[in-house]
């Protein structure tokens, strides 16, 4: 009997994913090599006893065939993976020497050869072939929840170390592909619409400033970062001017294709596309119909994977795939219903259900994206966009001239600097207009969320794959109904036990920002971190990041100890982000302009200000905050008036939390013997006193510092608290510090420290 059809490419590409899920890890594991090559051996058995057993044949020779492919895709992906994961590091016996090296720059990355690339710092590189002089460095890691793993994030994309340069030796001979369009794509924009365009066309983000996170908040993220949408316009744009050349048109597409990808880089996205686009092309000039969106999504997929198994962790690679295969699956079921929809008579009529086809399509094609990729970007960014579907309908027609359009310019200013003005005159307000679409979207409401746990991926997928069986009329709609309801609820799981108290002392280099949460639904940040000529917003960057990752969605009480830059400038955002019960203060009468932005802000929020005195507590379910200073009086420094919150679960002390208060202010408190101690004034010599130690008696002391000049955590401090048996744990070196309630519960460290540098969540998707 003959084979029902099926997308041969899906079931090798699920065997691919599922190999290099198991084995494309950070180091190479034979056991998960063995049970991949195991599975893949059964299922292939059971495919050849299918195939040699005429009865088994008669009716499972479709199934025999799938679990064949799958069970190839496994083994291929397994053993590339392994090999993925066994690479040697090429530049770890040099790290923090200074090596003079050639390569190849596009300005981000220096690529090498044989040795993979290196993440460049410190002195801009021209793009092109250059000789460097520099410092090796390790890539940071993840230091907080929510942070971006650029260590991960870079190897996964052939990058082990970075390099920090001090001089160009030899710069390139004239000038790169891309910086010569890039004049062109950028005469006469203001900043923000350059920094946009160059982003969209061609993939250099350097000079986006704020709009990173002003798309990612409005859900327009794929708008930035070079995707299908980008290689689809460009392929249409190629595909409309080739058109005369009749037979000759296909490989003139293929080859502009190609053209760009190695003009803007090989991302996960750009490539899934352009793979997409090859299938397309090569079955037109074979003139074998167009490929199924699935079988060319798989197929692209399969190459991508065995070309870099790593990818299949990156962020970019999952929300590419699955936000097209969500357009692929849900896309052909609104059809359906648009062409049971009776056409109309009339003229105003049919151009009334065209437009509304329109415009219901575009909203499909969104909720479809959108509904593929929630589970991942809920448990990424910590939010769901909740107008994400009706700004794209917007955005993406905007996108789409704008890109084209973009390219028009680029090449013109190879010619000259002035046409490419002219032509840009178009361009200026629709990135203008797409950039205030963004802006308006991201101040819209957005619906929180926390760090989905894998049981929350799996049940949210069921959830999902029951949904569209039943809107597919594949399953009966009760029942679809139920599966939904039931996966949605474990979806919802945060990474802390409900009921259990935490604390989380986050790494915010050289300052203090700490989350209380109470083990119940509320939550308590004490300061917000902070430093002078930061490149980032510790709040925008570190702070909500973490909060939403921790599944925070409002704050009971926020804390500001008192009204050091290093303490509070992340709280200014904060406040202004999310729901806050009470904001507790110290003395009003600080006159320092950050404090009184700061009491701005809350009144503008709406938060009570609370000016809190020893004595006073609050109630937060288990969790119960005594403030043990200050007093009415103010004292001799800013630093003594910090407030000090005692932290109580259930009745008993856990952690004692003293802002930046110096030793004289310590031996006047009433401290009783508490577990925890965060070290005031980030360890400073001047604080952790003997009294301190002696009334607290703790067994574990946490240390909020980076590196500074100050010589925290002082080297008496260290001997004192050894001295009193007290361990200790400094964000410095381990990140975040993350302690469950009972007090002899572990430290979680959020990694392993690495150097630190400003990074963000990849947006190549």
């Amino acid at each position: 009997m003959p084979i029902p059809t099926i997308a041969w490419p899906v079931p090798l590409a699920l065997g691919i994913v599922l190999g290099t899920a198991v084995t494309a890890v950070s180091t190479p594991h034979p056991s998960a090599l063995l049970v991949a090559l195991l599975t893949a051996a059964v299922l292939g058995g059971a495919a050849v006893w299918v195939v040699l057993d005429h009865r088994a044949r008669r009716s499972g020779l479709s199934a025999a065939v799938i679990a064949l492919l799958v069970a190839t895709g496994l083994t291929l992906g397994s053993l590339r993976g392994e090999a993925w994961a066994a690479q040697p590091d090429p530049w770890a016996a040099r790290m923090h020497t200074t090596v003079e090296i050639e390569g190849r720059s596009d300005g981000v990355v220096l690529w090498t050869r044989g040795e993979g690339g290196l993440v460049l710092r410190g002195v801009g590189v021209p793009e092109g072939r250059v000789r460097l002089l520099g410092t090796l460095e390790e890539l940071a890691v993840r230091r907080n929840p929510g942070g971006f793993d650029a260590r991960a994030h870079w190897r996964r994309r052939g990058a082990r170390a970075a390099f920090r340069v001090e001089q160009v030796v030899v710069a390139p001979t004239g000038v790169s592909a891309r910086a010569a369009l890039r004049r062109g794509v950028v005469a006469g924009l203001s900043p923000a619409a350059a920094g946009l365009v160059q982003a969209m066309t061609l993939g250099i983000r350097d000079e986006l400033g704020d709009l990173r996170e002003v798309f990612s908040a409005s859900g327009l993220a794929h708008v930035l970062a070079l995707s299908g949408l980008h290689v689809g316009v460009l392929a249409a744009a190629l595909n409309l001017v080739a058109r005369p050349l009749a037979r000759a048109a296909p490989p003139f597409v293929g080859m502009g294709i190609a053209l760009y990808v190695v003009l803007v880089g090989a991302s996960p996205s750009v490539l899934r596309a352009a793979l997409m686009v090859a299938a397309v092309v090569l079955a037109g000039a074979l003139r074998a119909g167009s490929p199924a969106v699935v079988a060319a999504l798989g197929l692209a997929a399969s190459a991508s994977l065995l070309l870099a198994p790593g990818w299949i962790h990156d962020l970019g690679f999952r929300l590419s795939y699955l936000s097209v295969a969500g357009i692929a699956v849900l896309l052909p079921i609104t059809m359906g219903w648009q062409r049971r929809v009776p056409a109309s008579a009339s003229a105003r009529g049919r151009w009334r259900s065209g437009a509304m086809r329109v415009l219901g399509g575009g909203v499909a094609v969104s909720l479809a994206a959108q509904g593929a990729t929630a589970s991942l970007v809920a448990s990424t960014f910590g939010a769901l966009p909740l107008v994400s579907p009706l700004v794209n309908l917007i955005a993406v027609p905007l996108a789409s001239l704008l890109v084209p359009i973009g390219f028009v310019a680029g090449l013109v200013g190879l010619v000259g600097e002035e046409p490419a003005r002219l032509v840009n005159l178009v361009t200026a307000p629709l990135a203008e207009a797409l950039i205030a679409l963004a802006r308006v979207a991201a101040r819209a409401p957005s619906l929180p969320w926390g760090e989905v746990s894998p049981i929350g991926h799996v049940t949210y997928a069921v959830a999902a794959l029951a949904a569209v069986l039943g809107l597919a009329r594949r399953l009966a709609p009760w029942r679809a109904l139920l599966v939904v309801v039931v996966a949605a609820g474990v979806s919802a799981s945060t990474p802390a036990p409900h009921g259990t108290p935490e604390l989380v002392v986050l790494d915010v280099g050289q300052g203090d920002a700490v989350i209380i949460r109470t083990g119940g639904a509320q939550a308590v940040l004490i300061d917000g971190g902070g430093s002078f000529g930061a490149a980032h917003d510790t709040g925008t960057r570190i702070v909500l990041p973490a909060l939403r990752a921790l599944g925070v969605r409002a704050l009971s009480v926020v804390i500001a100890t008192h009204a050091d830059l290093d303490h509070i400038q992340g709280l200014l955002l904060v406040i202004g982000s999310i729901p806050v019960g009470e904001l507790w203060i110290g003395h009003r009468e600080d006159e320092r302009a950050i404090f009184r932005d700061l009491v701005q802000v809350a009144a503008l929020a709406g938060v009570p200000v609370r000016e809190v005195r020893r004595g006073e507590s609050a109630e937060l379910g288990r969790v119960r905050l005594d403030v043990l200073h200050p007093t009415a009086e103010r004292g001799p420094v800013a630093n003594d008036d910090s407030v000090v919150v005692l932290v109580r679960v259930d009745g008993a002390p856990w952690v004692l939390l003293a802002g930046d208060v110096s030793a004289a202010i310590e031996a006047d408190l009433a401290i009783p013997p508490v577990p925890v101690v965060l070290a005031p004034h980030h360890g400073s010599a001047t604080s952790t006193s003997e009294a301190l130690l002696r009334a607290a008696r703790p067994r574990l002391a946490l240390v909020s510092a980076g590196r500074n000049r100050f010589g925290h955590p002082a080297a008496s401090v260290l001997e004192r608290l050894e001295r009193h048996g007290v361990a200790v744990r400094t964000t410095l070196e381990e990140g975040a510090l993350r302690i469950q309630h009972p007090p002899d519960a572990p430290v979680i460290r959020e990694r392993r420290a690495a150097p630190r540098e400003p990074v963000e969540h990849a947006l190549d998707w």
